[in-house]
């Protein structure tokens, strides 16, 4: 089978002079996307970049090592006229992804957009009628779904290993992140629309009722360049750093999910998420980590009964784990998954907009549109 031809919009070229690319916001699909899909040739091929002008595209493509024949676009219009680009990436700043989507989508095109799908809930309601209309495949980028930590959980819960589940309890630690101050071109996530709740609701369900609080304790950051040097000692942070959650999920199961932004965690912990069932109880813990990001020293235990808690190995037979940086792993999956239509493990359009209507009624109960 031939490979899927992809056309990538956003691999931002490095600055004249070289930068570190990892430490820097602006790169996801040079740190992430090129290197997942380069894991993969029998897969995918990279046909075409677009970017702000062609000349951006251009550099990036040689930058990158991309061949000679990849075409080099400066606008999403005639990106989604190429005939010979099957699948387009949209990796930009969320407030421009229905913008540089919508040809894609009109087009016929299949299209990966990067988490959240859009700025705001009506914005993500449009991208997803679009792409029922046009019929094709899509895909966001909350690569979480794919990782085999969650597969596990999803298979124990619905085995019934560990009874009918009837408590969950989530504790979600940004230590990792900048206390008081952020990076350059990364302002847009400060906004407080955005956020990831997909594991939570794939594994479990959606919330049939639920309380929030919501609070920011820090209302402004300093904005740093790629040289570590301020540029804005006070920028407006509308996000919660602060947030509580909990009610009672479709299932009946009563759930919380509880997030704090500390200058450092205590326990060196990022998250925590206990599944308590009739039968048993999960334990997953991640240390100092984006859920995301598949770090290597997650763990996953079970209990049954009156026996001692195991660790459960949810890595036999990964193709990834070794393969590619663990930044990139889960990416790759969420790729592996999408060429072999295994839809269990790719968040769609669809399943995205869900997530994006649990957040809209959490902002919404915790009172936060009124600030």
């Amino acid at each position: 089978m031939a490979p899927i031809r992809v056309g990538i919009i956003g691999l931002r070229p490095m600055q004249s002079g070289g930068e570190d690319i990892a430490n820097q916001v602006g790169y996801w699909a040079a740190i992430a996307h090129l290197p997942a899909l380069r894991a993969m040739p029998e897969d995918y091929e990279v046909v075409a970049v677009c970017n702000s002008s062609v000349q951006s595209a251009r550099t990036a493509i040689k930058q990158y090592g991309l061949p000679e024949s990849t075409k080099a676009y400066g606008n999403q219009d005639d990106l989604a006229n190429d005939p010979l680009v099957d699948l387009v990436i949209v990796s930009v700043n969320v407030g421009k992804h229905l913008t540089l989507a919508k040809p894609a989508l009109e087009k016929k095109k299949d299209v990966f957009v990067e988490w959240p799908l859009a700025a705001g809930l009506a914005e993500s309601e449009e991208l997803t009628r679009l792409a029922s209309i046009a019929g094709v495949r899509t895909s966001v980028g909350v690569q979480g779904r794919a990782d085999p930590l969650v597969t596990k959980i999803k298979e124990i819960v619905e085995s019934g290993r560990i009874g009918k589940v009837v408590n969950s309890s989530a504790w979600v630690s940004f230590g990792m992140v900048p206390y008081d101050s952020w990076a350059e071109r990364g302002e847009y996530f400060l906004d407080h629309k955005s956020g990831v709740l997909d594991s939570f609701i794939h594994v479990l369900g959606d919330f049939t009722e639920l309380q929030a609080i919501m609070k920011s304790t820090i209302s402004s950051v300093a904005i740093l360049n790629a040289k570590g040097e301020v540029i804005n000692p006070a920028y407006p942070k509308t996000s919660a750093d602060q947030t509580l959650v909990q009610g009672i999920l479709e299932s009946g199961a009563v759930a919380s999910i509880s997030a704090r932004k500390p200058r450092s965690e205590v326990d060196g912990v990022s998250f925590r998420w206990i599944i308590s069932g009739t039968e048993g109880e999960i334990e997953v813990i991640i240390p100092q980590s984006l859920w995301q990001y598949g770090e290597p020293r997650r763990t996953l235990k079970l209990k049954i009964g009156e026996s001692e808690s195991q660790n459960v190995d949810f890595l036999s037979g990964d193709e990834f784990e070794s393969k590619v940086p663990a930044i990139v792993a889960n990416i790759a999956r969420q790729y592996r998954a999408f060429a072999k239509g295994d839809t269990g493990a790719v968040a769609t359009f669809e399943s995205s907009l869900k997530t994006h209507r649990l957040l809209d009624r959490i902002v919404r109960a915790a009172g936060w549109e009124a600030f």
